[in-house]
């Protein structure tokens, strides 16, 4: 993997919110700011050395909590900044 952060194939916590912990250090860092468009599901899917569906749950969990925004035809973009863990804490929850 790269300096992003691996994924972890070995660790209890599920590969998908790993891949959105990621996506989320990279907004927070600057690296995607707000409005910012992100690569392709298989583009992603293969940076993070992962499954497409994968990356399309990864991304339908900060889709729920309002940090990225989907776009027929244009792309999945950042909207805001992530608030806390305290979203991703309630979204586990929920599961």
């Amino acid at each position: 993997m790269d300096e992003r952060g691996p994924v972890d194939f070995m660790s209890p916590e599920y590969i998908y919110r790993q891949v959105a912990a990621a996506i989320v250090a990279d907004i927070r860092s600057g690296r995607l700011p707000v409005g910012a468009r992100l690569s392709g599901e298989r583009a992603m899917a293969e940076e993070y050395g992962v499954a497409v569906g994968t990356v399309r749950k990864a991304v339908a969990l900060l889709r729920e909590q309002g940090v990225l925004v989907t776009m027929p035809a244009r792309g999945t973009f950042v909207v805001k900044q992530p608030d806390d863990d305290a979203d991703a804490e309630r979204s586990a929850a929920d599961e």
